[in-house]
């Protein structure tokens, strides 16, 4: 390489002051400026570490990296390597939304959690078509550096934009958000394995497993957006449905992935939606009632980001929020997902076959509360017989009770 009027100044000036004053894809040409730039840039001068970082090599391999130019079998000095590490955390935090974390001097990347986040990537499927998913829970992988993390984001997100120029610049606010990824995959990864254990839920999990459609990548293109603002605040809508989007709904009989509950004639249950942009109300529907046009809806606000359930003319925020702030809206829909994936995973619901009148009896998710909530509901045991009751209000129009009407769920088994 060329030699450069930067081969004069130490690297830790022109890592902390100078490329951290231009945008991260920049370094990528920035390094081909001379060799003293690379090392700058990478922490090293062998130029076939990139492809190193994508093998399963590990930590103490990388910074026992070599020098291939020299032949030097000596490895190179950790604080290079650090340098670098921290140039590459920075690009994480500013450009995909990961948090900052207390500085590590000794240039290892294997420690305290809050510093092990910048490590945590997603690869992109080889293959991707209509039948593959945009992400899969499968592709969660520990990176050997901080760049290598963050070449994966950068696919991620330049496949979300797919749409546009290559070469055009992303604004921050429409980026994908690194850590609201990463937390979709680990609530996806529950359901799965919720939905795999068939010899406790009658082979329920692996038919709502199967109606699930491949995960997309949402381009915020196909929202109106008024700004960056806008844009941030679907980003976990954009995390949610790059793993599934949404239940197919050919069939009735097949129960939704967020349950319901039924009594004499009355039937509901909640399907996955499809995502629906509604920009005249600016809202996407994420979750159906299938059994009734009116029933219960929840949908997410695609300006605060918060999460909504209505019922006819009733409507109410899903997740706590605060009105005065809008960063604690943003993750409403995966704070929201998360509670559910966690009450799969801990048996808090029952399956429960209903038979109502007017429909063919269906086993689905109930919505009623189990032992795993004393506060809303009871277990008494008399003389070797079990009664577990509780109880789920329901609200609807179709009720003659103003606002709704409370269900009661009686179960008795003998010990």
């Amino acid at each position: 390489m060329a030699s450069s009027s930067f081969d004069l100044l130490p690297q830790s000036i022109i890592t902390s002051s100078i490329l951290q004053f231009l945008q991260s894809r920049d370094w990528l040409s920035f390094r081909l400026a001379s060799r003293s730039c690379y090392v700058a840039v990478h922490g090293t001068s062998d130029v076939f570490h990139a492809v190193g970082s994508e093998s399963n090599k590990s930590d103490d391999d990388c910074l026992e990296a070599t020098d291939e130019k020299n032949g030097e079998s000596t490895p190179l000095k950790k604080e290079l390597l650090s340098e670098s590490e921290s140039l590459w955390k920075f690009a994480l935090v500013r450009d995909y939304g990961f948090e900052h974390a207390p500085n590590n001097s000794n240039g290892n990347n294997n420690n305290n959690s809050g510093d092990d986040q910048f490590y945590h990537s997603i690869r992109s499927p080889e293959d991707t078509n209509d039948e593959t998913p945009f992400l899969r829970t499968s592709d969660v992988f520990k990176a050997p550096t901080a760049f290598s993390s963050w070449k994966h984001w950068r696919k991620i997100d330049r496949r979300i934009h797919s749409t546009r120029n290559p070469a055009a610049f992303i604004p921050r606010g429409e980026r994908v958000v690194g850590p609201y990824f990463l937390r979709a995959a680990s609530l996806w990864k529950k359901i799965e394995q919720w939905c795999e254990n068939e010899s406790s839920y009658k082979s329920i999990g692996r038919e709502i497993q199967s109606s699930l459609l491949p995960g997309r990548g949402l381009d915020p293109n196909l929202l109106t957006s008024d700004g960056g603002e806008y844009d941030a605040a679907i980003s976990a809508l954009k995390a949610v449905y790059s793993f599934y989007s949404g239940q197919d709904g050919d069939s009735l009989r097949l129960g939704g992935l967020f349950g319901g509950s039924s009594a004499y004639d009355y039937l509901s249950c909640s399907r996955f939606e499809y995502p629906r942009f509604e920009n005249d109300e600016f809202r996407v529907i994420v979750t159906k009632d299938i059994y009734n046009d009116g029933g219960k809806v929840f949908f997410m606000n695609t300006v605060t980001g918060q999460v909504f359930v209505q019922v006819g003319d009733i409507c109410r925020p899903a997740t706590p929020s605060k009105a005065e702030d809008a960063k604690n809206c943003r993750d409403s829909l995966l704070r929201w997902f998360e509670e559910h994936a966690n009450r799969l995973a801990i048996g808090y619901y029952y399956v429960q076959e209903y038979r109502p009148s007017q429909y063919p009896s269906i086993r689905m998710i109930s919505q009623f509360p189990t032992e795993l909530d004393p506060v809303h509901c009871s277990r008494a045991v008399t003389n070797g017989v079990e009664v577990v009751a509780s109880s789920l209000f329901v609200p609807g129009k179709q009720f003659s009770m103003a606002g709704g009407i409370f269900f009661y769920f009686i179960r008795m088994r003998l010990l």
